[in-house]
């Protein structure tokens, strides 16, 4: 339930819709947004949605007998005759971007948005580690960053945030600008284009294309920050909508100076004349915070204070957490994969100085007609990037180790299951390992890091 700052007089007016059944008094009202019809209903405004498999306008009348106050509804949902009070709308889901767009009109805050292939949650966590130097920030919770979840995070807003972060992720074309007309960021940051959601959005350009609609509701006079390194966002160019500020290790605005890495891969750089220090590994982490410290300097955070924040930022659950087990670490990893999150990350394991590397790969999904070869693509680059042994799980994870084979790799191989993968591994680690666990969600490859982080002993 989110408790808005809004009478329901007021969100009938931002929806320009009209009330059924409902009395003066009850307008009156403040809104308690429900969209659980598990959820208590006394006193709430019941929100369902319909999806592609399930349609929750079926729990409007249970939620009035209940005590909810009423329910925004489809104008043409089934049985809304016998609904007693309600609002009617062309389409709950959208009119939920309109009501989050009216309602965060009410707070004057700073508003970042941020989206890109890979790293977009952690900048987005950075961001709002950068920012909480100087402002109260408010930022989305965990990667709820689509047309539910966006909304959810405008709904959290409160008076005394001074600033705000909203994560905005696609799996298709045209889902992006909704979002950022909702937000209306005074600041938009694109992380990277890769080939992530390929089975809907075909090619790089169409990623590029679907990415840079988040300028779409960019206040006038805004700033777009965007990676310079990446061969599309680097024609990003300054117009008189938007300023286009630009970041980057080899070119940008903000780019690092005297850049040296730790035995555990993490960045220590300078930026003009302040140093920063990280502790999270890899070049992929190096541009997340050059994103967050150009997301400072716009919000005028001084560089020393974005510098603690960043030297304090760990890395989010799953998120290339490096773990130390018993007598070896685990490089975890296994919130998702797609090509380029998959690259960075045996990128960041290959410069690591390290007695051994394995690398235990699930499969990458959503990559359309690119997906075999892109499975051995990243195969081919195991071996490359200094591995001494490969294990995988999953449909097209055999062509991983296709792809490692084909450059010679020996140690290579596919298991049938998962538990299959964990009792192979329990008998090979060994102590001074480094193992980098990776994979789609939908792997749950977060089970090979808990069966490791159980072992007692490892082989010397």
């Amino acid at each position: 339930m989110y408790k808005l700052d809004l009478k329901i007089k007021e969100l009938l007016e931002i929806l320009e819709t009209y009330s059924v059944g409902i009395d003066g008094r009850t307008k009156n009202r403040k809104v308690n947004l429900c969209m659980d019809s598990r959820e208590p209903a006394k006193g709430v405004v019941f929100w369902p949605i319909k999806g592609a498999r399930f349609d929750a306008h079926q729990f409007v009348t249970q939620m009035e007998k209940n005590g909810a106050l009423m329910s925004v509804v489809n104008a043409d949902a089934e049985g809304i005759e016998n609904f007693k009070m309600y609002a009617p709308v062309d389409d709950t889901t959208k009119a939920l971007l309109k009501l989050a767009k009216g309602y965060q009109k009410n707070f004057k805050i700073k508003k970042v948005a941020i989206t890109g292939s890979n790293g977009k949650t952690t900048t987005k966590e950075m961001v709002k580690a950068v920012l909480s130097q100087k402002y109260n920030t408010h930022a989305t919770a965990g990667n709820f960053n689509n047309h539910i979840g966006v909304p959810m995070t405008l709904f959290q807003l409160k008076h005394s945030h001074e600033a705000a972060v909203i994560e905005m992720g696609t799996s298709g074309p045209d889902e992006i600008r909704p979002l950022s007309l909702a937000v209306e960021p005074d600041v938009a940051v694109i992380t990277n284009i890769g080939a992530s959601h390929l089975e809907r959005l075909k090619d790089l350009d169409g990623v590029f294309a679907e990415k840079k609609t988040i300028v779409a509701g960019l206040k006038k006079n805004g700033v777009l920050i965007v990676n310079a390194d990446d061969p599309h966002l680097c024609k990003c160019r300054s117009n008189t909508s938007y300023k286009v500020v630009t970041f980057g290790v080899k070119r940008g605005i903000i780019k690092p100076e005297k850049l040296e890495w730790s035995e555990d891969n993490c960045a220590t750089f300078f930026v003009e004349r302040t140093k920063f220090t990280l502790n999270v590994p890899g070049i992929h982490n190096l541009y997340n915070a050059l994103a967050a410290i150009a997301v400072g300097l716009q919000f005028r955070v001084p560089k020393a204070e974005i510098a603690k924040a960043l030297a304090n930022f760990r890395s989010t659950n799953m998120r290339m957490e490096i773990k130390n087990a018993n007598g070896f670490k685990i490089v975890s990893d296994c919130y998702n994969a797609n090509p380029s999150s998959t690259k960075m990350a045996l990128q960041t394991i290959g410069n690591m100085k390290v007695n051994r590397r394995i690398a235990v790969l699930g499969d990458m999904l959503e990559l359309g007609a690119q997906t075999d070869a892109l499975h051995q693509e990243m195969g081919a680059m195991v071996p490359e990037m200094n591995f001494d042994m490969l294990l995988t799980v999953g449909e097209k994870a055999k062509l991983y180790v296709k792809g490692a084979k084909s450059k010679g790799m020996k140690a290579a191989h596919h298991f049938a299951s998962v538990q299959e993968l964990i009792d192979t591994l329990t008998e090979i680690v060994a102590e001074g390992d480094v193992l980098l666990i990776k994979g789609s969600r939908g792997m749950h490859m977060e089970t090979v890091v808990d069966a490791l982080l159980k072992l007692t002993k490892v082989n010397a």
